[in-house]
């Protein structure tokens, strides 16, 4: 199973009324739509306790920040191995990808990052490089 977080907070991306079912799928690290599938039949055999639940949960819980697109890049450029952890399922309920998509995300990673090493291996053996270097040695 995967890392739980440090906080348990509401994830308003994910959210389809105000995120308490997505914080607590993100917590445990499962399926968001087995937290919703408790949380329905919950409801069905509880109605007032987990409406007051629910309310209490939504006013007591933060939300979770939201991710900016530049953080996102940021975070893609895995500056050392300890940036890139992919979490692959071993069970249906368990949040993660799938073997296949696991095993395609860390293929995809490498061949980004096998062109950027061919790039820059490019850029070290041409003239501009050893031009560059004699006037900055000047």
């Amino acid at each position: 199973m995967s890392e739980r977080k440090s906080t348990l907070k509401r994830d308003v991306q994910r959210a389809r009324i105000k995120g308490v079912c997505a914080g607590f799928a993100k917590y445990f690290g499962i399926e968001l739509w087995v937290v919703r599938l408790i949380t329905f039949g919950a409801f069905i055999f509880a109605p007032p306790f987990m409406l007051f639940l629910y309310i209490g949960l939504t006013l007591i819980l933060e939300k979770e920040q939201i991710e900016k697109p530049y953080q996102r890049f940021e975070q893609n450029t895995y500056r050392n191995n300890e940036d890139y952890h992919v979490n692959v399922k071993t069970t249906a309920w368990q949040a993660g990808l799938p073997p296949k998509q696991a095993l395609a995300s860390i293929n995809e990673s490498f061949d980004k990052l096998d062109s950027r090493i061919q790039n820059l291996e490019k850029y070290a053996t041409s003239e501009r490089f050893r031009v560059e270097r004699e006037f900055r040695q000047l």
